[in-house]
């Protein structure tokens, strides 16, 4: 499938995956300060953003997507960065397809199956009456009934648009609610896989997501793995801490 993706700078390609919900815009800023001396191609995952709507979106077919990029624009010596869901697909593109890249950096998120619970973002999500709804603002007083975390709020609300006289989700909610079990897990086909490519795990100290008992795990998949924590930074690393997250990037990148 092609993804719809956005383009920045020039120089030595690098690949940026968004995590669930999010979209190739949550990553303009990074985009735009890597920009300065690398190629930057931030895709909207499928069913996220611009990208198509599909009913399957596995772990394995995210890794082939972001393969069809690489041979649309006949990439080479691709560096792939990944956050959270996107730091799934990236790690399952590199472990399927070590010879298309030469470096990955996988952002606050590890090879292994999590027990998060998105059920409740997505019920709210679901249950707004988006044919009835008169603005953002009357959206976000409805979903701060169930979510108590405004910042959640207003990135899941990046995701609302209106349609005419109405609004609705840029992303396909239905295809992604009924895909959420597996998107928590990691790939099981991947068991016996192993990448020795240049590996960042680049996680949030604030966060639960990287977590020291997710080490053997990361090594077994990624022998070369190379693990760093950013101090005061939760799940969402790159915005909370963006001069930090640039910092431990260009270091990384500009040396593999």
């Amino acid at each position: 499938m092609l993804l719809n993706f956005q383009e920045y700078g020039r120089g030595r390609p690098v690949i940026i995956l968004h995590g669930l919900f999010g979209s190739a815009r949550n990553w303009q800023g990074i985009a735009r300060s890597l920009g300065n001396s690398h190629y930057i191609i931030t895709p909207d995952l499928r069913n996220h953003g611009q990208s198509p709507h599909v009913d399957d979106m596995s772990y394995i077919e995210m890794a082939n997507d972001v393969i069809t990029i690489i041979d649309k624009l006949n990439l080479e010596d691709v560096i792939l960065i990944g956050h959270s869901m996107g730091g799934k697909a990236a790690m399952t593109a590199a472990l399927n397809y070590p010879d298309r890249f030469s470096a990955i950096v996988v952002v606050d998120i590890a090879p292994v199956d999590y027990e998060h619970n998105f059920s409740i973002l997505v019920n709210a999500m679901n249950s707004l009456s988006l044919h009835t709804l008169k603005s953002r603002t009357e959206a976000e007083t409805e979903l701060k009934k169930t979510i108590n975390e405004l910042g959640v709020i207003q990135f899941i609300l990046q995701n609302l648009v209106r349609a005419g006289d109405s609004f609705q989700w840029r992303l396909n909610l239905e295809g992604i609610t009924n895909n959420l079990d597996s998107l928590l897990e990691f790939p099981k086909e991947l068991e016996s896989f192993s990448c020795r490519l240049p590996t960042l795990f680049l996680g949030g100290a604030e966060s639960d997501y990287i977590l020291s008992n997710h080490n053997p795990r990361i090594f077994q998949y990624f022998p070369a793995a190379e693990i760093t924590m950013v101090d005061g930074a939760g799940h969402w690393v790159h915005a909370e801490k963006p001069k930090e997250f640039l910092k431990e990037i260009n270091t990384f990148i500009n040396c593999v």
